[in-house]
């Protein structure tokens, strides 16, 4: 078995627009689908709903294009973000936002396709509140079990629950019922997961080649001075994005930890740091929406050389001979982690 290819993309809501332009331009330069370049795709959040655009057959039998889903943001994103007057005072009590336009997107966009359709293996993050364990929606586990067959569009909305900006969602079917949260909780960005994923689902490999899309670096700070009298209400307002920063960062120093001296041509980390567009993950002004494609836009052209090797390495296309459809797991999960769904 040659090389396998991992691609794992962030969540960030609205700053969904950057991995997505980003992952266009390397489409085009690599001139496959992702879907064909890739031997697993991951997704946290708006990570997950484009990895399951490009990965699964919701576009009336075939994957979305990035391009496709960069307008899906730019088309529904202040639909899905609608502030009003009151939207200050309703998130001190609530979720900030009804999950109404965000499902009715959702809906538009992948109708009644399921899990199954994957053209990759697909990873999902998600976390589940009621058992207090991590949940991944796993394409490659159906064929074995197909209670892990769901809804497109239920993954989508479930993976980009928000805490503090969506309300959970309910998922239940047959004896299983889950609350189910943003995976961003504990893997904003799941190349890790990815990466661990990816080794068991092809035991045989020794070469692995992870890329991951950030959604741009938040140039914001906290100082002392300002967090040090912080209680519940304080804390409400940052704690999201500082967890899932600090998440992501994370990650990427295990990873290169894990490839040593090979990390530079093993792990492409693919993240700029936000310089004209809102560090907020819900600023869908008519502005922003264009100053996150600028972002995208100036990343390419920051990390064209980094670019230009990873397209060459990708050209060859998928390592493995396995198809994304009805793929098995290769090993048997414990009886802990089928429980959790990890």
């Amino acid at each position: 078995m040659s090389r396998i290819n991992v691609l794992s993309i962030d969540g960030g809501g609205i700053r969904g627009i950057i991995p997505a332009f980003i992952l266009a331009a390397i489409e085009d330069r690599v001139g496959l689908e992702l879907h064909q370049t890739f031997d697993l795709i991951a997704g946290t959040s708006t990570g997950g709903i484009i990895a399951l655009g490009i990965g699964t057959r919701a576009k009336n039998g075939k994957p979305y294009r990035p391009a496709d889903l960069v307008e899906l943001y730019i088309a529904n994103g202040p639909q899905i973000f609608k502030k009003g007057l009151l939207t200050p005072i309703k998130s001190l009590l609530g979720p900030k936002y009804a999950p109404d336009a965000l499902e009715s997107v959702l809906l538009s966009y992948f109708g009644d396709t399921e899990l199954d359709s994957a053209l990759t293996p697909l990873l999902i993050s998600s976390y589940d509140l009621q058992g207090e364990v991590p949940f991944f929606f796993k394409s490659h586990r159906i064929a074995a079990d197909p209670t892990y067959n769901w809804k497109a569009r239920a993954i989508a909305r479930a993976t980009s629950a928000a805490p503090t900006f969506f309300p959970p969602l309910h998922l239940h079917r047959d004896g299983e019922d889950r609350g189910l949260v943003d995976g961003g909780v504990f893997v904003n960005n799941p190349a890790i997961a990815a990466y661990a994923e990816a080794r068991n689902l092809y035991p045989d490999a020794t070469d692995f080649l992870i890329v991951s899309v950030g959604n741009g670096d938040r140039d914001d700070k906290i100082t002392y001075r300002k967090a040090k009298g912080w209680g519940l209400l304080g804390w409400a307002r940052q704690i999201v994005p500082v967890m899932m920063d600090s998440v992501s960062e994370a990650v990427d120093y295990e990873l290169d930890g894990v490839f040593g001296v090979a990390a530079a041509g093993r792990h492409f980390r693919l993240q700029s740091r936000l310089t004209i567009a809102s560090n907020e993950m819900d600023d869908t002004s008519l502005e922003n929406l264009q100053n996150l494609k600028a972002e995208a836009a100036k990343a390419l052209q920051d990390e064209a050389g980094r670019i230009k090797v990873l397209c060459e390495l990708l050209q060859s296309g998928r390592g493995s001979n396995l198809p994304g459809i009805g793929l098995p797991m290769t090993t048997k999960p414990s009886a802990k982690s089928a429980r959790e769904g990890c």
